[in-house]
């Protein structure tokens, strides 16, 4: 049941106006959110149209002062491109930041378990556990002395509620509400 960050929305508006409408019904977004969204988008996209892998990356590097953040905003940018185009739109980067940002659990938990859903197969592995907390130690630094394979394993075992070696979403949601450090991951701390 996890799901892309707009599933099922169809195509994006074009129409800025239109565009902005849709995320203030939608994600209910204030106009003075919306200003700081497009500014921000503006600011690394191609021509204010979408903002590109290699743009995307270079947003992490520059928030957190790390080389090593591609593969975390590789992640993130992965779950924001909901409509699979190789590029981020206004809506889906506006979307994305609200569920990240969100004070609903339920939207931290879609974006939170489609981040860790590297093949989109709706069940993790304990590999994309792995992969992505791999991705998140780099993107904190190399004072991080904790090793991410033992954190992984560990939070595998922890999610894994029926022990078929797979974490469905059901599994997560359940995992998430009763551990919100879970969700951290959402906000890294540098």
């Amino acid at each position: 049941m996890g799901g892309k960050v707009c599933k099922g929305r169809g195509t994006t508006p074009d129409d800025f106006d239109k565009q902005v409408e849709y995320l203030k019904s939608k994600f209910k977004l204030t106009d003075q959110q919306i200003v700081q969204y497009k500014a921000f988008f503006n600011d690394f996209s191609e021509h204010k149209k979408t903002i590109e892998r290699e743009n995307f990356r270079k947003v992490y590097q520059i928030l957190y002062r790390n080389e090593d953040a591609a593969e975390f905003a590789d992640r993130v940018f992965d779950a924001f491109d909901t409509n699979q185009s190789g590029s981020v739109d206004f809506v889906e980067f506006a979307a994305g930041l609200t569920m990240m940002d969100s004070k609903q659990t339920e939207q931290k938990i879609s974006i939170a378990f489609n981040m860790f859903d590297k093949d989109g197969s709706n069940a993790l592995s304990e590999e994309e556990v792995t992969d992505m907390i791999t991705a998140y130690y780099k993107l904190l630094g190399p004072h991080i002395s904790i090793s991410p394979v033992e954190v992984a394993h560990e939070l595998f075992e922890k999610m894994d509620l029926n022990s078929d070696q797979k974490v469905t979403y059901d599994e997560f949601t359940t995992t998430a509400k009763n551990d919100p450090k879970l969700l951290a991951i959402l906000d890294p701390q540098v």
